[in-house]
């Protein structure tokens, strides 16, 4: 094996890291994951104002599939990697971000529309909704502070 040969296959090598990255950065926060996720987390705070059977049934749905599109994604993923604690930080601070913007829904939705705290159309809707659709809006930046993450290596692929 000459130099040439052993360059060549470290650019290759290196090319393919790339790509890998690439692919985990995509399928982390692919579209149709994200719209079920928000979906998931829409159904898991909307059921905070129902009637004490029917609000745990609706968080434990919403749980339910939140958690599960997550699960099944990672199941089906072309590319897999153990989870880093930086990781595990992001996601933690992801939700809180998300149940900041649930709390200004709620609390928006009242000010704004007097909406009653309790029922079908109720203040946890309205803030369900808009934690829902920050969840979305926020997909691009979460992208970014992933590849970020992912970039800096840490965990095993």
């Amino acid at each position: 094996m000459n130099q040439h040969d052993a360059q060549t296959s470290l650019d290759d090598i290196h090319r393919l890291q790339d790509r890998t990255r690439q692919q985990i950065v995509r399928q982390s926060f692919a579209l149709p994951r994200v719209l079920v996720s928000a979906l998931g987390l829409f159904v898991m705070l909307a059921a905070m104002d129902l009637p004490s059977p029917w609000r745990y049934l609706g968080a434990a749905l919403g749980v339910v599939v939140y958690a599960g599109v997550g699960i099944v994604c990672e199941h089906r993923a072309s590319v897999r990697r153990t989870a880093t604690r930086r990781e595990a930080v992001f996601h933690g601070v992801l939700l809180a971000w998300v149940m900041v913007a649930f709390g200004i829904g709620r609390i928006a939705s009242f000010a704004l529309f007097g909406l009653p705290p309790h029922g079908m159309l109720s203040q946890a809707v309205a803030g369900a909704a808009v934690a829902a659709v920050a969840y979305v809006a926020a997909t691009p930046v979460n992208r970014l502070v992933m590849k970020s993450i992912v970039q800096q290596g840490g965990g095993a692929a």
